[in-house]
Order: structure tokens, then C-alpha cells, then sequence
């Protein structure tokens, strides 16, 4: 909602056309609408009930590797050696905080 009312203050309403927007653009803002809201949100709700918080919660370092990932498969962008960092940085911090249960997992077996 800030964002459009920063736009109309700003002016660029007056330069925008509903009919120009191509089709795509609309169903991207539509998936991104379902999937990335309601579905994303009911399935944190459920993880909630099934798994610990701290595992859920793990959710928002793992998006952006999945994220880069996808583009890279999909629409064939490039990764660079920063993003390869971030991957490894991400996914080492998701371990630490899942540790303690793989090493108690581990000696159960």
C-alpha cells in the first residue's frame, strides 16, 4: 500500500496505462498472489502444527537459494561466485540450527 501511495504522490500514475500492462505481468502478479500468499502461508501454519519452530523458521533462509536456483534452471541466469558464497553461508547457518537434531536422530539409530 506505501509503495502506491508513494507512486500517486510521486506522480506516475498519470504515465500509467491498465490496458499497456502486458498479460504476463498480470498472471505473475496473480501467482504471486496465490502461491506466494495463501498457499506459502497455510503451509507455514500447517509445518507449524507438524515440526518445531526453529525448523520452520528455517523457511526464510532457504527461499532465496531456491529462489536463484529456479531462475537458474528455468530462465537460465547466471550464478556468481557471490551468490555461490551466500549459498554456502545460508545453508551452513540452516545446519547450526538444526545440528543438535541430527546429532540426537544419529545416535538414536
Amino acid at each position: 500500500m506505501f509503495t502506491f501511495v508513494v507512486s500517486f504522490l510521486s506522480g506516475e500514475w498519470s504515465n500509467y496505462s491498465f490496458t499497456n500492462t502486458k498479460t504476463e505481468a498480470w498472471s505473475a502478479l496473480l501467482y504471486l498472489v496465490s502461491m506466494g500468499s495463501v498457499v506459502a502461508y497455510l503451509s507455514y501454519l500447517w509445518l507449524l502444527k507438524v515440526r518445531p519452530a526453529a525448523q520452520v523458521s528455517t523457511y526464510v533462509y532457504i527461499n532465496p537459494v531456491v529462489a536463484v536456483l529456479l531462475g537458474v534452471v528455468i530462465i537460465n541466469e547466471r550464478i556468481t561466485r557471490l551468490q555461490i558464497a551466500g549459498l554456502i553461508i545460508i545453508l551452513s547457518g540452516v545446519l547450526m540450527v538444526n545440528i543438535a537434531k541430527y546429532k540426537g536422530a544419529i545416535q538414536k539409530v
